[in-house]
């Protein structure tokens, strides 16, 4: 399980037996020493470290759950897509590109930020919905909902676009001098 000393606190340390080997450099190190290898095993083995290893592994599941992995081999896609057309590209440069990419995981990168974002309960939540038969229908129809969702948002932009366009041609209009008139003159 753990070793001898790790659940022993700082009276485990035997104290110097008299003040001269209190201010003997060797003996404080070594005390320091032991101080310090104290604290690293309690970082990484006690209880916060197991707590951090628990949501890490919650993140990691929450992201299976959601297809955070397919998400992050589509934008590879779409990267090496905008390179291939890019005519400026070295030789070799996809291929060694995609075998970078391959070493440094996307998951591995977003983990910290789930874990800074959410709580523990609130992945439970999430990890509980989605992997429910709702949330299991709810992923599968993102695609389909993001895809008509970019065609109502291009719609709406565009129609806005020319409303737009006809506002200002109004407030021109109503800015531009009117010619003066004249009774009984026609224009």
């Amino acid at each position: 399980m753990g070793c001898a000393h790790s659940s022993a606190g700082p009276a485990a340390d035997p104290a110097p037996a008299t003040a001269a080997e209190a201010s003997s450099p060797d003996t404080g190190s070594d005390a320091a020493r032991r101080a310090q290898a104290r604290a690293l095993t309690q970082k990484v083995f006690g209880p916060e470290a197991q707590a951090t290893q628990r949501k890490q592994q919650k993140v990691r599941r929450l992201m299976a759950a959601t297809g955070a992995e397919d998400t992050g081999r589509m934008m590879m896609d779409m990267m090496t897509q905008h390179f291939q057309r890019a005519s400026n590209i070295p030789p070799g440069f996809l291929e060694k590109f995609r075998e970078v990419a391959r070493e440094e995981s996307m998951v591995d990168l977003l983990v910290p930020v789930y874990m800074k974002h959410f709580s523990e309960e609130d992945l439970d939540a999430a990890i509980a919905f989605h992997e429910s038969p709702a949330g299991k229908r709810f992923l599968a129809a993102q695609p389909l909902v993001l895809q008509e969702a970019k065609e109502v948002g291009e719609q709406w932009g565009v129609r806005l676009a020319q409303k737009t366009l006809r506002a200002l041609a109004e407030e021109e209009a109503a800015r531009r001098p009117q010619p003066a008139r004249h009774e009984g003159q026609e224009l």
